[in-house]
C-alpha cells in the first residue's frame, strides 16, 4: 500500500473515531455500544440493548447533529484555505482575506441589533434567520472584494488582497461600532456568536449545511489538476490552456459559500482553514488531488476533537469553540514559521 493510501485510509478511521467518540462524551456519558445502538435503532432494527430514552434523545437530537455539523464546517473551512492558497499561491492566505468572516460577523451584528425592523425573517426561527442574513453578509462583502480585484475583465491577485485588507477593516470597524452601542444582553450574543459555537445544531438546518459545504467542495475537488497547474504561474496556466479567471472565479464562489454557511450557523471559527492546509502539506506534499481531500479529512477532525474539548473541559459550561481552535491553532502556526526559518537559513 501506498504512503499517500496509508494517510487517507488513517485519516479516515481517525474521523470516524472522533465522530462515534463526540457522541460518547459530554455532561451525559454514553457508552459507545448505546450511541450504535442509538443510532441503528433509528433505522428501525433493534438490537437488544437497554437503551433508556435519554441516551437515546442525546445521541440522537443534541449530539448527531452537532458531530455533523462539527465535520461538515471543519471541511468547509480546511477545503477553502488550501485552495485560496493554491489559487494565490500564498500560504497565508484563508477565508478571512477576502472579507467572508468579517462581512457575516457585521450583517450577524445587524441582525442581533435591529432584528425588530425586519419582521420578515421572523417568517423563520430567529436562529436560521440570523444564519441567512450572516450568509447574506459573508456573500455581499465577498463579490465586492471580487469585484475591485477586476482589472480589464482579469482578476488581479494583489489588487484582491488589497481589497480583501481594505473591507476587512471597514467591516472590523463597523461591528466594534455596533458592539459599542449594545446592550448588555446584545454585547453577550455578540460576544458569543464573533467566538464561535455549535450549540446552535439541529436537524433541521443540517441539510441546508450540508448542500452547501459538500457540493461546492465536489467542485473544487474536481479543479484539483487545474490548482496544481495553477501553481506553476498564471502565464504557464494560460499557455497550457487553462482559464485562470473562471478557475479563480470558481474557487472563490465555492469558498465563499462553504465559509459563509460556516459563519452564518456557528459563528467565526478561526484557524482551521490557515493551519490544516499547512500540515497537510507537510505530511503528503502539495498535490492539490491529495491536498484537498485530505484537508477535508483532517479539518473535520480537528474540529470534532475541539468541540469535545469546548463541551468537556469545564462541565457543565461550553467553552467557545473559536478560543479551543486558536488555543489548538496558534502553537502549531509558530511551529510551522519556525521550521520555515530553519529551512531557509540552512
Amino acid at each position: 500500500m501506498s504512503r499517500q493510501r496509508i494517510i487517507g485510509f488513517s485519516l479516515l478511521i481517525l474521523l470516524v473515531v472522533c465522530f462515534i467518540v463526540n457522541l460518547s462524551v459530554g455532561n451525559v456519558r454514553i457508552p459507545v455500544s448505546h450511541v450504535f445502538g442509538s443510532l441503528i435503532e433509528k433505522l428501525g432494527c433493534t438490537t437488544g440493548l437497554e437503551i433508556t430514552d435519554i441516551e437515546y434523545q442525546v445521541v440522537y437530537n443534541i449530539r448527531f447533529p452537532r458531530a455533523v455539523y462539527s465535520c461538515l464546517i471543519g471541511a468547509g473551512l480546511a477545503v477553502s484555505g488550501a485552495a485560496l492558497q493554491g489559487i494565490f499561491r500564498n500560504p497565508l492566505v484563508d477565508s478571512a482575506l477576502i472579507g467572508i468572516s468579517t462581512g457575516a460577523s457585521l450583517f450577524a451584528s445587524l441582525f442581533i441589533l435591529f432584528n425588530g425592523l425586519v419582521p420578515w425573517l421572523i417568517l423563520f426561527s430567529e436562529g436560521f434567520s440570523l444564519s441567512i442574513v450572516a450568509f447574506f453578509g459573508a456573500s455581499l462583502v465577498a463579490f465586492i472584494v471580487y469585484r475591485l480585484s477586476l482589472s480589464q475583465g482579469e482578476i488581479n491577485s494583489l489588487t484582491l488582497i488589497l481589497a480583501g485588507i481594505a473591507l476587512n477593516a471597514l467591516t472590523a470597524a463597523l461591528t466594534g461600532l455596533l458592539t459599542f452601542f449594545a446592550t448588555d444582553d446584545e454585547l453577550r450574543d455578540l460576544t458569543f456568536w464573533t467566538l464561535g459555537s455549535l450549540g446552535s445544531a439541529n436537524t433541521d438546518s443540517l441539510g441546508l449545511l450540508a448542500v452547501f459545504t459538500l457540493v461546492p467542495m465536489i467542485l473544487i475537488f474536481f479543479r484539483a489538476k487545474s490548482l496544481n497547474v495553477l501553481a506553476l504561474g498564471e502565464s504557464n496556466a494560460h499557455y497550457m490552456g487553462y482559464k485562470v479567471k473562471n478557475i479563480k472565479l470558481l474557487v472563490i464562489v465555492c469558498s465563499t459559500c462553504m465559509v459563509g454557511s460556516a459563519v452564518s450557523m456557528a459563528g467565526v471559527i478561526g484557524f482551521i482553514g490557515l493551519v490544516v492546509p499547512h500540515i497537510i502539506r507537510i505530511v503528503s506534499g502539495p498535490n492539490h488531488q491529495l491536498l484537498l481531500p485530505f484537508s477535508a479529512f483532517f479539518g473535520a477532525i480537528l474540529l470534532a476533537v475541539a468541540d469535545m474539548i469546548s463541551r468537556t473541559i469545564l462541565p457543565p459550561t461550553e467553552v467557545p469553540i473559536g478560543i479551543i481552535t486558536a488555543l489548538m491553532g496558534t502553537p502549531v502556526f509558530i511551529a510551522i514559521i519556525f521550521k520555515h526559518k530553519r529551512k531557509f537559513s540552512v
